[in-house]
């Protein structure tokens, strides 16, 4: 079947961007056919291409993937959930609240379990999916039902529902100071420490010392990536080795 397709990714700032290899006006899933007509009578699914304005060779893709697309990446959190069991699923509704955030839902008493300055994460909750910070929690359809949180809102002052239903995880541990335990492997933490020694060196004015240490720095991040790599390693030996 002529359906394989090569995509490739770009990032720009914290936003990550699918493209397709490929000209053309699409692939055919019999082989031998080059156009959706003949394509399509033989029996067989037309899937357009990748389209582009500029004609370029990766473009965006336009077809369905139905199994998706799995990227590796290396993700520096500002936050660690401690207990991913220890939620609530309670919260149905948000509005905006003079200018900020507020939630409510399953007149759930939840001054029981949370307090002010307190950090949430919410899941499933659209474009309100991440990290809060709580300011008040009040009354609105029963006792301590709401909460009102950090982060600013300028949607409607009438209260809205969510499409689905809300996680609220609450046992969360935030990036604040130098407490904060980093996700790092034992590569990262050697490329951190050569990293540090490098600015400690520029700043004495050693230059070829701190070339050293960001030599070797950017060792251990190669050494990092390579530790993900599957399959076998191919090894060639040298003629003088016999």
């Amino acid at each position: 079947m002529a359906s394989k397709r090569n995509y490739a990714y770009y990032i720009k700032g914290n936003k990550i961007a699918i493209i397709e290899e490929g000209l053309g006006s699409g692939v055919c899933s019999l082989d031998g056919y080059s156009n959706q007509t003949t394509c399509e009578a033989a029996g067989g699914t037309w899937t357009e291409n990748a389209f582009s304005k500029d004609d370029g060779k990766w473009m965006s893709p336009i077809a369905t993937v139905a199994d998706g697309l799995e990227i590796q990446y290396t993700y520096s959190p500002r936050y660690f959930i401690r207990q991913t069991n220890v939620t609530h699923a309670t919260i149905t509704h948000y509005r905006s609240n003079g200018g900020y955030l507020q939630i409510k839902g399953g007149s759930v008493n939840y001054d029981a379990t949370l307090d002010v300055n307190d950090y949430i994460v919410l899941r499933n909750a659209g474009t309100l999916n991440g990290l809060h910070k709580i300011t008040a929690i009040e009354s609105v359809d029963a006792t301590n039902d709401g909460i009102t949180l950090d982060t600013k809102h300028s949607g409607s002052t009438a209260w809205a529902t969510f499409e689905e239903t809300v996680t609220l995880y609450y046992r969360v541990d935030v990036l604040e100071d130098e407490s904060f335990e980093l996700d790092l492997n034992r590569y990262q933490s050697m490329a951190v420490v050569y990293y540090l020694k490098g600015m400690l060196a520029e700043d004495m004015g050693q230059a070829d010392l701190k070339e050293y240490y960001m030599g070797e720095f950017k060792k251990q991040l190669e050494k990092s990536t390579s530790a993900l790599k599957r399959g076998p390693y191919m090894v060639q030996g040298f003629k003088e080795m016999r």
